[in-house]
């Protein structure tokens, strides 16, 4: 007589597996939400949300219950709020902060007949300031948001306190990895399919921190979902290449952070000196072995640096 054999927990794990490898996005949505909210909790920050004459603007902001210092933060292209959480966890004993989604991006309003412009971006930030009763703040950006930031110095210097420009759009002297794909007709940016995200992360970061398979899935979805928006983004910043960003940076007096990383393969690290000689009161700092995005490569050091030039403000 056969022997039966006995139930084993296999069949629930291989259902749990075949749930998530078939697309449960249900289940990974939640994984999802659950270790944002986690980190976004460590961070020291909650989620909020305005509305400006645009539309819905998402915020991640601080405690501001202890009269600190304002520290605002502006993401890049095709970015969102969430990529300041690692930074922040260094940061929000010392600043209360708030980081915008702009428009177009993250969960903020995405109307496709608006302008997405740098100078627009800049407005729009100076609106979200305003709705929040902020007067004054240090503002730092990275990449397109560096732009952005830089233009509401520039046009708002009565508002900013010090600024940081970490991996800075604006000045393209010097073409990068990604200038040489755009003449070939490929933009490692917009992301098309889950393929596509992966080697984006690649593309951004030198050494990418681990990220969880349900939880890069739920990113990667919502990258291939915003491609078309992020195709209209891009195309309106590509519009700035002309305007005398260099001209611009010369008007702005405020202690000023340049910070790069070496491996930046967005735009090339050979332009931060022209950066930071274009700013009358800049410090140039270069993290060897990062890329694009030091602020998730190199949390803390970023923060001691962002730290210690707005100390230089006081």
């Amino acid at each position: 007589m056969m022997e039966r054999r006995k139930p084993t927990a296999y069949p629930t794990l291989i259902l749990l597996l075949a749930l998530m490898l078939s697309g449960c996005s249900g289940l990974q949505q939640s994984l999802h939400d659950a270790a944002m909210n986690r980190e976004i909790s460590k961070a020291g920050l909650e989620r909020d949300h305005i509305e400006i004459e645009e539309g819905r603007i998402a915020l991640l902001r601080g405690d501001n219950s202890q009269g600190r210092e304002t520290l605002v933060l502006v993401h890049g292209f095709g970015a969102n709020n969430t990529n300041w959480l690692r930074l922040s966890q260094y940061l929000h004993e010392d600043f209360y902060i708030v980081a915008p989604d702009l428009p177009g991006h993250g969960d903020s309003v995405q109307d496709p007949d608006l302008s997405y412009r740098i100078p627009e971006q800049a407005r729009r930030l100076d609106a979200i300031m305003e709705k929040l009763d902020i007067e004054q703040a240090h503002v730092a950006g990275n990449s397109m948001g560096g732009a952005v930031a830089a233009v509401f110095a520039a046009e708002y210097p009565e508002q900013v306190q010090s600024l940081g420009l970490i991996d800075t759009a604006g000045i393209h002297e010097h073409p990068s990895r990604l200038d040489g794909l755009l003449e070939k007709g490929e933009n490692p940016l917009i992301v098309k399919n889950h393929a596509d995200y992966d080697e984006l992360l690649d593309f951004v970061m030198e050494e990418r921190p681990f990220i969880p398979w349900p939880i890069s899935s739920v990113m990667a979805r919502k990258a291939v979902g915003n491609r078309e928006i992020n195709a209209r983004i891009f195309n309106d910043i590509r519009k700035d290449a002309e305007v005398d960003f260099a001209g611009m940076l010369s008007g702005i007096k405020v202690p000023t952070l340049v910070l790069w990383g070496s491996e930046d393969r967005v735009i090339s690290v050979r332009n931060a000196s022209l950066v930071a000689e274009a700013l009358p009161n800049s410090r140039l700092e270069i993290l060897e072995g990062i890329g694009h995005v030091p602020m998730l490569e190199a949390p803390e050091r970023t923060a001691d640096l962002i730290r210690e030039v707005a100390e230089e403000a006081q």
